[in-house]
C-alpha cells in the first residue's frame, strides 16, 4: 500500500543522456570516438538506444557496457541473471513497482538491503526504498535487459497461474479463456520460451513450452476448455474458427501485462485427439542478439567478420530446424546495415523487421516463391541479398549467379554440416565452377543450453562417465587434447545443480556450437574435382577448421555447457 500511494511521485527511472553515455563509454576507454558517432547516426539508435546499437554490432557486450557505466555512476555492478537471488529477498519490493522503476531487490544482510537499479543517480527513488525497507540501501548497477530479464522470478509457477484461473468461481466462461490464453503467452513470453504447445489427449489437453530447446510440461488443462482455448486462438490469428478438418496458419500480435510486444506465428493442425496448436514467439528483446553474444571462438568471428566484409559472394549457414541459423543471419544483416547499402530479403516468413532493410515474404497464396521473389530482388538494384532457405534447384541457381554478379548473398541451408553444403548445392544441379567460384564461408552450428551461472559447480569425470565416453572416441581425443590430461578421470568439467535462476534445470539460456569452412584455394580445387564431403572436411580440417565437436568440447572444458548438451546436439 505504501507504493502504491507514493509511486506517482517517483521521477521514473531515465537513461543517461547522449553527453553522459559518451563520458562513460569513450572516455572510459570502452569504445572509439567514431565508434560512438557511428551507433548514434544509427537507423536504430532511437529505438534501441547508442548503447544497444553497440551491443547489436559487437563493439561492445551488453556486461562490457553495464560495467563501464557502473564505473561512471562509481557504484557497483551486478549481472542478476548470474546470481541466485532468494525467494523471501524478492518478495521485498512489489512487483508493480520493480517494472515500473527498474529496480530488483538483490541481498539483505541485516539491515544492510542490496537493490539493483538501472538509474543510481535517482536520490528520490533510493529515499523511497530506504523509508519503505526501513533499512540502509545500497544501490548497485544492472543493465535495463537485465533487469527485465529478471522480472519473471516475481511470478508464481506458470502450473499455478493456469490453474488458478481454471478453478476461479468468479467471471463466466468467456473472460476465463482469454485471460486463460493471454496467461499462457504471458509466462512463456517471460520464462524465455520459444514455443507453447497446446496437444489434445483423450482425456486432458496437455501445455508444454519449449524453454531453451527441450519441452517440457508445464500443465494437464482439464479437456473441456480445449475448443474453447482453440478458438480464442483463431480469433486473434484471424482464422476460420469454423474450420476443424485442415492445417492453418496465422499471426498474433499480442502486448503482455508488462507492455512488451510479442509477434506470434500460429501454426493449428487437426489430430485424432482434436485440434493441436504450436505458437511460436518472435519477441521484440530477441532482436538483441550480435554476432558477438552467439558464441564463436575468437578465430571463428575473425573469419566470419572477414566474410561479411567482403563486396560479392556467398555465405551459407547451415543445420537442422531450430539451429539458429536465422538468427545468425539477422546478427550478420544488423552488421552491414548502413546508409550506403541496398539490402533485400526474401524470407518464409519474415521474423523479425529491421528498420532500413527491404523484407519480402513469401506468400504461396499469391504464387510469391523463393525463386520468384529473388528474381524481383535482384532487378531492385541490391548490394546485399538475403535468401531465408535455398529449397529447390531454381533458387540456388538464382543465388549463385547473383553473388557471380557483385552481390553478397546470404542463405541458410539444411545439411548437418558445412563440408556436405557443396555436394548439397550440386544435387540441386549448379555447376562445381559455379560453387567453388562463388561461395566465401559455410558456417554450420547447433545450438546447446548454457549452464546457469547462480548455481554452476565443478566435478570431476568418474567412472561411469568414462565408460559412457568410450562409446564416443572422438569426445576423448578432444577432452584429453584440450585438458593437456591422459586419464577422463582427471579432467573437472561443470553443471548447475538447479536453482531458482534456472527453474531447477541447471540450465540457462543457449549458445551455439560452430565450425567455419573458409573457402581456399585448396577447397575450391577439391569441389572442381568432384571430392565428397569427408575429403572436404578432412582438407578444412588440416587448414585449421576447428569442427562443432571440437567446439563443444571447448565450451564445456570452459564451463559453459556440459557433456551431455554436446553429445545431444552432435550425436557424433
Amino acid at each position: 500500500m505504501f507504493f502504491c500511494g507514493i509511486i506517482s511521485f517517483v521521477k521514473n527511472s531515465v537513461s543517461l543522456t547522449k553527453e553522459q553515455l559518451y563520458e562513460a563509454l569513450v572516455e572510459g576507454g570502452g569504445v572509439t570516438k567514431e565508434e560512438f558517432l557511428s551507433a548514434s547516426r544509427s537507423r536504430d539508435a532511437k529505438r534501441d538506444g547508442i548503447d544497444g546499437v553497440l551491443v547489436s554490432r559487437g563493439v561492445l557486450a551488453d556486461l562490457q557496457i553495464g560495467q563501464l557505466i557502473a564505473d561512471y555512476y562509481s557504484v557497483p555492478f551486478i549481472s542478476i541473471s548470474k546470481t541466485n537471488v532468494k525467494k523471501d529477498i524478492i518478495k521485498l519490493i512489489p512487483e508493480s513497482f520493480a517494472r515500473k522503476q527498474h529496480v530488483f531487490p538483490i541481498e539483505k544482510k541485516g539491515e544492510e538491503i542490496t537493490i539493483a537499479v538501472s538509474d543510481p543517480s535517482n536520490a528520490t527513488l533510493s529515499a523511497l526504498l530506504e523509508k519503505y525497507l526501513r533499512g540502509n540501501v545500497n544501490l548497485v548497477y544492472a543493465t535495463k535487459n537485465d533487469l527485465d530479464g529478471a522480472m519473471y522470478l516475481f511470478q508464481k509457477d506458470p502450473e499455478e497461474a493456469l490453474k488458478s484461473i481454471i478453478d476461479a468461481t468468479t467471471g463466466d466462461q468467456g473472460s476465463r479463456v482469454v485471460n486463460l490464453v493471454s496467461t499462457m503467452i504471458d509466462y512463456a513470453y517471460q520464462t524465455s520460451a520459444s514455443d507453447i504447445h497446446i496437444e489434445p489427449e483423450e482425456d486432458y489437453t496437455m501445455i508444454r513450452y519449449r524453454i531453451d530447446g527441450v519441452l517440457k510440461d508445464i500443465y494437464e488443462m482439464p479437456k473441456q476448455f480445449h475448443e474453447y482455448i482453440i478458438s480464442r486462438i483463431k480469433v486473434l490469428a484471424k482464422l476460420a474458427i469454423d474450420e476443424h478438418r485442415a492445417a492453418q496458419d496465422g499471426k498474433i500480435r499480442h502486448r503482455s501485462i508488462w507492455g512488451d510486444k510479442i509477434d506470434i506465428r500460429v501454426s493449428i493442425v487437426p489430430t485424432t485427439n482434436g485440434e493441436k496448436v504450436v505458437m511460436r514467439l518472435l519477441a521484440e528483446k530477441s532482436r538483441q542478439f550480435s554476432l558477438t553474444d552467439l558464441g564463436f571462438s575468437e578465430e571463428d568471428l575473425e573469419k566470419l567478420q572477414a566474410a561479411i566484409k567482403r563486396p560479392w559472394g556467398m555465405i551459407l549457414v547451415t543445420g537442422p530446424t531450430g539451429s539458429g541459423k536465422s538468427t545468425s543471419l539477422y546478427a550478420a544483416l544488423k552488421l552491414l546495415n548502413k546508409r550506403e547499402v541496398n539490402i533485400a530479403t526474401i524470407e518464409d516468413p519474415v521474423e523479425y523487421d529491421i528498420t532500413g532493410v527491404n523484407q519480402i515474404q513469401v506468400n504461396a497464396k499469391t504464387d510469391l516463391t523463393f525463386a520468384k521473389g529473388l528474381r524481383s530482388i535482384v532487378r531492385q538494384d541490391p548490394d546485399i541479398i538475403m535468401v531465408g532457405e535455398i529449397r529447390d534447384k531454381e533458387t540456388a541457381q538464382i543465388s549463385v549467379n547473383a553473388a557471380m554478379t557483385g552481390h553478397l548473398v546470404l542463405s541458410t541451408l539444411h545439411t548437418n554440416d558445412s563440408a556436405t553444403a557443396f555436394p548439397r548445392l550440386e544435387d540441386m544441379s549448379v555447376e562445381d565452377f559455379l560453387i567453388s567460384s562463388t561461395v566465401i564461408v559455410v558456417l554450420a552450428q547447433r545450438l546447446v543450453r548454457r549452464i546457469c551461472l547462480a548455481c554452476i559447480e565443478s566435478f570431476q569425470i568418474d567412472s561411469a562417465d568414462e565408460k559412457l565416453l568410450k562409446n564416443y572416441p572422438q569426445v576423448v581425443k578432444y577432452l584429453e587434447e584440450l585438458s593437456g590430461k591422459k586419464k577422463l578421470t582427471s579432467i573437472r568439467v561443470f553443471k548447475g545443480k538447479g536453482c531458482p535462476v534456472c527453474h531447477n534445470t541447471g540450465y540457462t539460456g543457449r549458445t551455439g556450437v560452430f565450425e567455419v569452412l573458409n573457402v581456399t584455394d585448396a577447397i575450391r580445387e577439391a569441389i572442381m574435382q568432384g571430392k565428397d564431403a569427408d575429403s572436404i572436411r578432412d582438407i578444412s580440417v588440416k587448414e585449421g577448421m576447428t569442427t562443432m565437436l571440437h567446439d563443444g568440447v571447448k565450451k564445456v572444458l570452459t564451463g559453459i555447457t556440459t557433456i551431455e548438451e554436446i553429445l545431444r546436439v552432435t550425436q557424433e
